[in-house]
């Protein structure tokens, strides 16, 4: 089924390249909530089958996603048993969630600044606590102890579609606030 519509997403990121697009993000679930029981190297050779013809002609990108399908994840919310192999994807960025996983594993960062940038989630979107500006401060320090500046960017961990909007927006004003006071900081403009 995978191999059915490889065609018709690359077909999809093609068309998006072909208009102009100049960022793409391919958020691919699958991989991150079943890569503990498949040959990681597998699901790699799939992703960069898929994305082979666009790579290199737009900022590419990948979410690893354990799922948000009514905040309850499919899967182990591991990262482990994707890495090294993962590293392989031929993307510019990896977006992997933390927040909410209480930021386990973010050492992982480390690995993935070597090869590429890293989008860290430091925004738990499956939760109504309303991160404020010191706690994404104190989170964008701590990724920071990892990674550098310039490899890093910052977000939701997964997309605020099942959270409420009230809440959602708070959460992006905290999270653009505690990123622009930690440049502050660090005299980044």
């Amino acid at each position: 089924m995978t191999e059915a519509l490889l065609p018709i997403v690359r077909s999809e990121l093609e068309a998006l390249v072909k208009t102009g697009c100049r960022e793409i993000t391919v958020d691919e679930p699958s991989m991150s909530c079943y890569a503990h029981r498949e040959n990681p190297k597998k699901l790699v050779d799939i992703f960069n089958h898929t994305v082979e013809s666009v790579a290199g002609q737009c900022h590419l990108s990948t979410h690893l996603c354990f799922g948000n399908f009514k905040g309850r994840a499919v899967g182990p919310r591991r990262y482990a048993p994707m890495f090294p192999a993962f590293l392989e994807m031929r993307v510019n960025e990896i977006h992997v969630e933390m927040a909410s996983r209480e930021f386990a594993e973010l050492e992982l960062i480390a690995e993935i600044a070597k090869k590429k940038d890293v989008a860290v989630g430091i925004i738990d979107v499956k939760s109504y606590y309303l991160e404020t500006t010191e706690d994404v401060a104190a989170r964008v320090r701590a990724c920071l102890k990892y990674a550098p500046a310039e490899r890093l960017s910052f977000a939701p961990d997964c997309g605020l579609s099942q959270t409420a909007r009230w809440a959602a927006k708070a959460k992006l004003r905290s999270l653009v606030a505690g990123v622009k006071q930690v440049r502050k900081e660090l005299g980044i403009t």
